[in-house]
């Protein structure tokens, strides 16, 4: 399809459709070719408001949703449970250095 044409096309639409709207605008809004008009105008705006609030909706359903899963990490790991698991330094059982390691590895004697 050439861009050209498809450009001349759309210009044209968009004065027919400002000619319309100029038209029914007036006093001319009682014909019935204005009424036709002003039925698919108002669907068109319809269409685009319930769009809109499917957007929002969908938006504030996902703000809700990640709202809920931190209420319910935060019943899970509250202050005093994270104080009575939380461990600093070489108080954790498994909490070895790995300098310590390496040194550990080189007093064990090696098996012939």
């Amino acid at each position: 399809m050439n861009l050209d044409k498809l450009i001349g096309q759309l210009s044209k639409d968009w004065e027919w459709l400002s000619f319309v709207t100029q038209y029914c605008a007036g006093k001319n809004i009682g014909k019935s070719f204005c009424q036709d008009f002003m039925w698919w105008a108002l669907g068109a705006a319809a269409l685009v408001v319930a769009i809109l609030a499917w957007w929002i909706l969908a938006r504030l359903s996902k703000v809700y949703q990640n709202w809920k899963h931190r209420k319910m990490l935060a019943k899970v790991a509250d202050a005093e449970t994270m104080k009575e698991h939380m461990w600093s330094g070489y108080d954790s059982p498994e909490a070895v250095p790995s300098s310590e390691q390496r040194a550990a590895k080189s007093r064990k004697p090696e098996k012939p």
